[in-house]
């Protein structure tokens, strides 16, 4: 039987169902309340999803910004930059990077759609997204991202304050680089977002999406799918120290 209860630790409901049941996933447990007609027991649980995945989620993405911190301060900003670009140029990016070749343009936004939701952005942290067609590129658009913008701006649904402040006083970029978009102040973390656009221009000459980064926290991030990588603006490439090729260059 379903028991959400007030959790003080976690400062929000929890499950605390009988052990035999506790284990259960919870999208079962939605399925088998709406099978029991028990509909106000599915709304609860699917609200209850957020809260449950989002512990965890931002746990690690703070662990990440603390270690790239923690790379910077001891070993440098350019030895975290090489971290950088050697993690995400291996499997990670490698992979995005290949099977978002073969896709539609329109299929590579329902998909980082998907993945977005699943970071938890928006301003309650359930995964809202503004998305719009603006011609000629898709844009989407986070207020915050659930990730680096959560973290900048500070977590309104938790309590808590932002990371670059006490207690955490995670860092930033110390000057600008051509790995920061040319800013100084770009926290750690959102440079694996530099990192989603460069390795791409390395394989395949362009990016296959760009991100607008605002220096103030407070303004949403939006990630740009051009229609065509020739209309991609000049400034996404000269920003990050390279030269857009001439049309009908590169993968795509």
């Amino acid at each position: 039987m379903l028991k959400l209860s007030e959790m003080a630790m976690a400062g929000r409901k929890v499950r605390q169902d009988d052990w035999d049941e506790l284990g259960k996933p919870t999208q079962g447990a939605i399925t088998e309340a709406i099978d029991e007609g028990r509909a106000e027991d599915a709304k609860a649980l699917s609200n209850y999803t957020i809260p449950e995945s989002k512990a965890l989620h931002d746990t690690f993405c703070d662990w990440l910004w603390d270690l790239f911190t923690q790379i910077a301060e001891r070993h440098g900003e350019e030895e975290m930059h090489q971290m950088l670009r050697l993690t995400q140029g291996g499997w990670m990016m490698k992979r995005s990077w290949l099977g978002f070749l073969k896709m539609r343009v329109e299929d590579r936004v329902y998909l980082t759609a998907e993945m977005m939701r699943a970071h938890h952005c928006g301003p309650d942290q359930d995964g809202t997204l503004d998305i719009a067609d603006e011609g000629d590129h898709y844009a989407i658009r986070m207020d915050p991202c659930g990730s680096g913008g959560r973290m900048r701006r500070g977590d309104p649904v938790d309590g808590t304050p932002s990371r670059q402040g006490s207690p955490y006083n995670f860092g930033a970029t110390k000057e600008a680089r051509v790995w920061s978009w040319g800013q100084a102040g770009v926290p750690y973390y959102c440079v694996h977002c530099v990192m989603n656009e460069v390795l791409p221009m390395e394989w395949g000459e362009h990016p296959l999406w760009v991100t607008d980064y605002e220096a103030d926290p407070q303004k949403p991030c939006t990630w740009k799918f051009y229609k065509r990588a020739e209309d991609i603006p000049t400034e996404y490439y000269t920003r990050v120290g390279r030269t857009k090729p001439a049309p009908g260059e590169g993968k795509y």
